[in-house]
């Protein structure tokens, strides 16, 4: 990808921003299905720029994260605050925010990792789940793992068999590159690494993994 091509996917999710927020507005004035629709659409299109940018930049060799403690309360009501679900649906995500409470702080990049659930959890609404669980717990031998789980079909056994391309419904393959990228950045000086687990389990379990 050329530097020209970057700058214009820079200016393109600019402009989706600016369209969610008059969206955003128009909903207020006169909530629709339609307006609901619309600002999924963009909200999951600008998320796969910000995305496609980021691997960019890794192959740059420009891609820097800004590791800082966050409190994961706070994060994890903003991570499911921020996703639009279906006009008139019984879907519910439900968190867990006890075990965030009690774990307090962490340190990761917060922009990145929320982009990495956010598109986990939109994943799971596009595949017809009708509950989610969003949880968060402290790994016994160190380290955070966050976790979506669906009542959904489950991955095809090609995403459970590393095929990236079949886990986004648009076949881009684009969300679980960037996840595998976005945690493996995190990393301790002793060389510990985050990763991301995809299983199934009465459903779709996805787990990315902090040190």
């Amino acid at each position: 990808m050329s530097p020209l091509i970057a700058g214009a996917i820079h200016d393109a999710k600019n402009g989706l921003n600016v369209l969610n927020t008059w969206l955003e507005e128009a909903r207020r004035a006169a909530p629709s299905a339609a307006i609901d629709e619309a600002r999924a659409v963009a909200a999951r299109v600008s998320a796969q720029l910000v995305e496609l940018l980021a691997l960019y930049r890794a192959g740059e060799d420009t891609l820097r994260l800004a590791i800082e403690d966050h409190d994961l309360t706070d994060f994890c009501q903003e991570v499911t605050s921020e996703v639009i679900l279906p006009p008139g649906s019984a879907l519910r995500i439900e968190s867990d925010t006890d075990a965030a409470a009690a774990i307090g702080a962490w340190a990761f990049d917060a922009y990145q990792v929320k982009l990495v659930l956010q598109e986990a959890l939109r994943n799971a609404v596009r595949h017809g789940a009708q509950h989610i669980r969003f949880a968060v717990a402290a790994q016994a031998g160190g380290g955070l793992r966050f976790t979506v789980s669906d009542d959904g079909p489950g991955f095809p056994q090609e995403v459970l068999d590393g095929e990236a391309r079949a886990m986004d419904s648009d076949s881009s393959g684009i969300g679980l590159v960037f996840a595998r990228l976005i945690a493996n950045r995190h990393a301790t000086p002793g060389g510990r690494h985050g990763r991301i687990e995809l299983s199934n389990d009465g459903g779709a379990v996805f787990a990315l993994l902090l040190p």
